[in-house]
């Protein structure tokens, strides 16, 4: 009895103890399952958080679109183990144009590397699926009967990226049976592509704000310096009616003086005739026996040797025709004043264009005296019918514009000619040309190469304007470092 009793409590027990053991086995099973699932979790939260990140360094480090979706792409494939993927781009700036990218590889899947692979199948179903999702606006999916690189792909789940409500872009997922946590992945990719989508638009409005901004500063510079030039401008016109004036003022009293000095010539003509007369007859007188007209011939004749009287004589007829050429130049510079300054009539004369350049010549003379030499191949030509004051005006500017642009040692060569039913007037310098990426806007009102103050930039758009109102052409050739040629054609029209 007592064995058998014993043997009944070691059975007992060893039973208890294997159900304590089989107790213990299965939570140590649970556990290792629940522990096993919080790390695959973890992993999972791991890589959303850095899919989720990546997404956020897109809107602090701003990127092209293009250049970024790559990373998400594999971010997306390692997080749900998808094994391939794809992407369209579709940009805001439609120059740029549409991308399609290649099929990539899980990176997981291929050894660390983005592979991509060309497939023509894949390729043809992202062709097919675009429209859907652009008449949808919806992720969708696409049951297929693929093999990828030896896989078998048997579902496509296509994610667009809406921006602005417009489609920027699809992120082509391919998998075999969709497994619950890619399940869980589409969730989060959905969250993230939002995430993406907002970014993109906060990005857009930014540099939408930032060109707003670029392009009032560059208006409210450029109005600043119209404003300045504007002034310029004004000040220039008021010089203009001054000198009008003053040419006015000037011209009445150069009247009197051109008479007078017409009438002292005269005088001192008449005046040497009689001093020479006077002479011959005091040489006559020295031979005289008469002592008192020999002494009175002895001192005229000291006073003659004295003053140098033929020195006089010479010197005088010298100073009244330097005298009479300066006022004749004076009366040539108002005269081409009045012309350049008086307001457009829109009045046509007869306008004789070598004279209308050799007026210019003399106003320009003070800019190109310092500058070298002007060379003239002229020749004769028939007037035209123009406004000789606009005229003037333009061949003024470009002979100004020429000595700025020439050193001591230049050259202006100015080329009058017929041509083809009327005349052609080259004018060119050997200065230091202009650059070729501005001659396009060499005639734009306000655009100059000048330093601040040396000119408003008007000249050349005004002398364009002149040149059309006459029916004309005007043209420029350049080169750094060579010098410039500015050629112009004006048209024979008979004088009503």
């Amino acid at each position: 009895m007592d064995y058998e009793a014993a043997f009944l409590r070691e059975r007992k027990a060893r039973k208890n103890a294997e159900s304590v053991l089989e107790k213990k086995s299965r939570e140590l099973h649970f556990t290792n399952l629940s522990l096993t699932e919080n790390i695959d979790s973890l992993h999972f939260s791991v890589l959303e958080n850095k899919f989720l990140a990546h997404i956020g360094r897109y809107g602090i480090e701003r990127p092209r679109l293009r250049d970024f979706l790559p990373t998400i792409v594999n971010d997306m494939m390692r997080l749900s183990e998808i094994p391939f993927a794809a992407y369209c781009h579709f940009p805001f700036d439609e120059k740029q144009g549409n991308f399609h990218s290649y099929l990539l590889q899980n990176p997981d899947i291929a050894n660390g590397e983005t592979l991509e692979i060309k497939s023509s199948e894949v390729e043809g179903l992202i062709t097919e699926v675009e429209p859907l999702i652009r008449k949808s606006g919806r992720t969708h999916l696409q049951v297929l009967d693929l093999v990828i690189d030896n896989r078998p792909i048997d579902t496509m789940i296509a994610l667009p990226i809406i921006c602005l409500d417009r489609l920027s872009g699809i992120i082509i997922l391919f998998t075999k049976e969709l497994t619950s946590k890619q399940n869980q992945a589409l969730n989060v990719f959905r969250t993230g592509i939002k995430q993406l989508a907002i970014i993109m638009e906060h990005r857009y409005q930014e540099d939408k704000l930032q060109a707003t901004y670029e392009e009032i500063s560059a208006t409210n510079a450029a109005l600043k310096q119209t404003q300045k030039k504007l002034m310029q401008s004004e000040k220039m016109a008021t010089v203009g009616q001054l000198s009008a004036g003053i040419a006015h003022e000037i011209n009445n009293p150069m009247g009197f003086i051109k008479g007078n000095m017409g009438a002292l010539n005269d005088y001192v003509t008449d005046f040497i005739r009689y001093v020479e007369t006077a002479k011959t007859l005091t040489e006559q007188s020295l031979q005289s026996s008469d002592n008192e007209v020999n002494n009175a011939a002895k001192g005229l004749n000291k006073i003659w040797n004295d003053v140098d009287m033929p020195f006089l004589i010479e010197d005088s007829q010298h100073l009244l025709n330097e005298s009479q050429q300066g006022i004749k130049r004076i009366i040539d510079i108002v005269g081409g004043l009045k012309r350049f300054s008086r307001q457009s009539d829109n009045k046509k004369e007869s306008c004789d264009l070598n004279q209308i350049i050799d007026e210019a010549l003399k106003l320009a003379h003070n800019e190109l005296k310092f500058k070298g030499t002007v060379s003239k191949e002229v020749s004769p030509v028939q007037p035209i019918s123009g406004n000789s004051g606009e005229l003037l005006q333009v061949f003024l500017n470009l002979f100004v514009n020429a000595s700025h642009a020439m050193n001591e040692q230049g050259e202006l060569t100015i080329h009058v000619s017929e041509n083809a039913g009327g005349v052609s007037i080259k004018v060119a310098d050997n200065g230091c040309g202009i650059d070729q990426k501005h001659l396009d806007a060499i005639f734009d009102p306000f655009f100059t190469t000048k330093e601040v103050g040396v000119g408003t930039g008007l000249g050349l758009s005004i002398s364009h304007g002149i040149i059309e109102d006459h029916q004309g052409t005007i043209g420029v050739t350049s080169e750094p470092g060579k010098g410039t040629e500015f050629h112009i054609w004006l048209p024979y029209e008979k004088v009503a």
